[in-house]
């Protein structure tokens, strides 16, 4: 137990390093000393382990990068798999909500599993935990897990930030994302950041993920407003074929005639998507 607990106290030192008063919104793990946070072992932090046990094939294992979200959610990677943990049961409920919602859709995220725990209520999804009922009452978690995908839009240490795109595959990004919008509104959903830091690869799909600021769908336009705006930013180099098209699909106020125009598009120039 003692190297559990080690280990568990050495995971939350590494969560430290980013972001100290954030990791103990989310959970449940440190003592303030002065202005320094002091890594602990708690029933939270067991219950992590625990998640992160039963979401990987090797055991108890550390991420290889711990980094943050919004400034609001703190984001675990794995070799194969992702663990966010969020400061409130509120943000979770909505991205686990939409997220069940567009399980079938293969261009949104899927999420694996889920677990909140506060005030001894308990909510999750295929875990099991073990753990001594009187020690529930002191557990404040509420983390996701999903699959782990390859962002297009990556920042080095030093900020610099890079876009790995290239110019044929803007179309086909386009339309499968335009899928994923066009699940998340039927759920009755908008995505709320649909730009492409939030966009990423998994095989040969691309894939929305990032669904912290997922709200009902009060504005239709909203999410295809962003992407639009962010592929102005990002594909502002790559030349008149993309402006033209960014300005013929910028019309569309809904998914599916959004996706229409798209195809009207690339049939129209003989592009192969």
């Amino acid at each position: 137990m003692n190297s559990r607990k080690q280990f568990g106290i050495d995971i939350i030192n590494d969560c430290l390093l980013d972001d100290c008063y954030l990791t103990q919104k989310c959970i449940d793990c440190c003592n303030k000393e002065g202005r320094k946070y002091i890594a602990k072992y708690t029933p939270s932090v067991e219950i992590l382990l625990q998640v992160i046990e039963q979401s990987s094939e090797k055991g108890l294992i550390k991420p290889n990068n711990i980094v943050t979200s919004s400034g609001s959610v703190l984001v675990m990677i794995f070799d194969d798999f992702v663990l966010k943990l969020y400061q409130s049961s509120s943000t979770w409920n909505k991205v686990v909500d939409i997220l069940e919602r567009t399980y079938e859709c293969p261009y949104v995220i899927n999420m694996r599993n889920f677990v909140s725990i506060e005030n001894g209520n308990k909510d999750s999804c295929y875990l099991e935990f073990n753990l001594a009922s009187y020690f529930r009452n002191q557990v404040k978690i509420h983390a996701i897990v999903t699959d782990k995908l390859n962002p297009i839009v990556t920042y080095s240490p030093s900020d610099i930030r890079t876009l790995k795109l290239e110019y044929t595959e803007v179309f086909k990004l386009f339309q499968e994302i335009g899928i994923a919008l066009d699940c998340i509104k039927e759920s009755g959903f908008s995505q709320g950041d649909c730009t492409f830091d939030n966009i990423g690869r998994i095989g040969d799909k691309f894939v929305l993920f990032d669904f912290n600021c997922v709200r009902s769908n009060l504005r239709i336009d909203d999410d295809i407003a962003f992407l639009i705006k962010s592929a102005r930013f990002n594909l502002k180099k790559e030349g008149k074929k993309i402006t033209d098209f960014l300005n013929y699909v910028s019309s569309s106020k809904y998914p599916k005639f959004f996706l229409s125009k798209i195809s009207e598009y690339c049939e129209e120039y003989d592009i192969k998507i």
